[in-house]
């Protein structure tokens, strides 16, 4: 009789023990979260898939970063966030998300800035978002930035093939892409070392030459032909960096409060005569 009243106690104490802790985990995980809501970092979860921290409440500014291998969305994200840059390349492998707050013309965003892994398309539906691209939350963004490296003006192609794929897949009306490339500081840089002289340059001059075309011809086809905004940084020596987050902001701060967005007030200078509210680069697909 006594074995059986000790069995049932140590069970009763096993239970109690397992409640326990399973109501500190849960604690753990609502700190987690609080932490989250105020923009403060990001919630990883190893071995499994990463499933949407924020809460449904909050009015985020979902924004996407896209570009080939080793463009440095990446970086370009850190820098912004964290002034932080890194040397050694780490190739993306799963979905890093970033909550930032950001002030623009006197409004505040909550913004939600998420960096994925390369991906060979973009999904034409919510199926295949949903069979290759769990999570990534690709055609629900608010705003694109598609991100090339200037010092390799091949990787813009991946961009346009990118957003040509997302024009036929989604309505693109009032989702600003911006385009931006980076590694500005690499431009001429790569110039071979083993001449000298007026040889070396003239084939510096002759490289930077045909870079200002590719260039010009880049520049050319996305303000032109996309209306899209676009911005040329350097991530490595945080050259421009803000530029690119002001220059997207101030494209959603346009659509918000143009009357379709979150409220259809005025900005508070337009009724004095202020800038207008023209936004040229604002990207708008016809």
């Amino acid at each position: 009789m006594n074995k059986f009243d000790n069995t049932s106690k140590h069970e009763k104490d096993s239970e109690k023990n397992a409640k326990s802790n399973c109501t500190k985990q849960t604690k753990i995980l609502e700190l987690d979260l609080d932490y989250l809501e105020r923009g403060g970092g990001t919630l990883t979860v190893t071995g499994a898939p990463s499933v949407e921290p924020s809460p449904d409440n909050l009015d985020l500014v979902k924004v996407v970063l896209l570009g080939a291998p080793a463009v440095g969305k990446t970086s370009i994200i850190q820098q912004f966030v964290w002034s932080d840059f890194s040397e050694e390349y780490v190739p993306t492998d799963r979905k890093h998300t970033f909550y930032p707050s950001v002030i623009i013309n006197e409004h505040l965003y909550e913004v939600k800035i998420t960096d994925v892994p390369v991906i060979p398309y973009f999904p034409i539906n919510s199926y295949y978002e949903w069979a290759h691209y769990r999570f990534y939350g690709l055609r629900n963004a608010t705003a694109y930035i598609l991100v090339f490296d200037l010092s390799n003006v091949e990787t813009f192609q991946y961009i346009r093939t990118l957003r040509d794929q997302m024009v036929e897949s989604r309505d693109m009306r009032n989702v600003p892409v911006l385009v931006v490339g980076n590694k500005q500081d690499l431009l001429c840089s790569n110039t071979p070392s083993a001449v000298t002289g007026l040889q070396q340059l003239a084939m510096a001059e002759s490289a930077c030459g045909d870079s200002r075309e590719k260039r010009r011809n880049i520049v050319n086809l996305v303000r032109k032909h996309w209306k899209c905004g676009y911005v040329e940084c350097s991530a490595k020596y945080n050259w421009r960096v803000i530029a690119v987050f002001k220059e997207l902001m101030e494209m959603i701060d346009a659509l918000e409060w143009s009357g379709g967005g979150r409220s259809a007030e005025p900005p508070p200078d337009s009724a004095a005569g202020g800038s207008g509210g023209t936004h040229e680069n604002r990207c708008v697909v016809a």
